[in-house]
């Protein structure tokens, strides 16, 4: 499973890595997901070229897709595809997004495998529940948390809550990137110690944006919660949204303050 998941970001690799050709730039959308957000031309063009692979293999899954919502082909297992996370990024130049392919027999928690490529430059993460995450074939894991070196990714946009712009004192260094799946892959590698997509009052962050970062995550020996600190679950369902919490030592959840929240 996990050799389709990389053929599948290589051939979406070969369309838009390193730089999105100027035929798929178009700023104006070209329709509407089944998520209720725009969809662009660069969005579809990686979304037809997944689905594309999945059928021509004859592979026995069903999709659920950012734009195309859920294709019930009749099977067991399910194909989580973000075909691009950080359309916005690619669209203004800025050398940050992914493609994020994750298959499940249910919900979230149930996801085996996963991986994310990272467009612009073309590493390649991957996961696979019981065996370890990996970065370019290289086994990674989070890290021990220390102060003086400390990064935070967190989601300052205009739904965020008031807790995380107060946590943003913090760290010595707070970045917020613009591809969920690539910050949580950041806190799988142990480059950074805490990610956090938390909105006042709503969810920010649907399945298909996590699926495989989850595992990853999960799998280098870090931990993933909802914004209530109990284990994160999300249904096959590409209109529920969550808050979600990622990070590898303990310790920082209490240098936060939310350890007892």
């Amino acid at each position: 499973m996990l050799r389709h998941l990389k053929r599948m970001a290589e051939e979406v690799y070969d369309l838009v890595g390193g730089r999105v050709p100027s035929g798929y730039m178009s700023r104006k959308p070209v329709g509407m997901g089944a998520d209720g957000t725009p969809t662009h031309m660069v969005d579809r063009v990686t979304e037809d070229a997944i689905i594309k692979y999945v059928e021509g293999e004859g592979l026995p899954l069903n999709i659920l897709s950012e734009e195309a919502g859920f294709i019930d082909r009749g099977h067991a297992l399910t194909l989580i595809i973000d075909p691009l996370d950080g359309t916005y990024n690619a669209l203004h130049g800025i050398p940050f997004y992914s493609v994020v392919l994750a298959v499940t027999s249910g919900s979230l928690q149930r996801v085996s495998h996963g991986v994310v490529m990272n467009l612009a430059s073309g590493d390649l993460y991957e996961a696979e529940r019981g065996r370890g995450a990996f970065m370019n074939a290289r086994r990674i894991s989070v890290r021990s948390f220390e102060e003086a070196h400390s990064l935070f990714s967190l989601y300052i946009g205009r739904r965020a809550s008031r807790r995380v712009h107060e946590a943003l004192h913090i760290p010595r260094r707070v970045r917020s990137l613009g591809s969920a799946a690539l910050e949580m892959a950041m806190v799988a590698q142990g480059e950074s110690d805490l990610f956090v997509y938390e909105g006042e009052g709503c969810g920010i962050l649907r399945i298909v944006d996590i699926a495989a970062s989850y595992l990853l995550v999960l799998e280098a020996g870090g931990h993933v919660v909802g914004d209530e600190l109990r284990p994160l679950d999300i249904p096959l369902d590409v209109g529920a949204r969550r808050n979600v919490i990622a990070y590898g030592d303990e310790r920082v959840m209490e240098v936060i303050g939310w350890a007892s929240r």
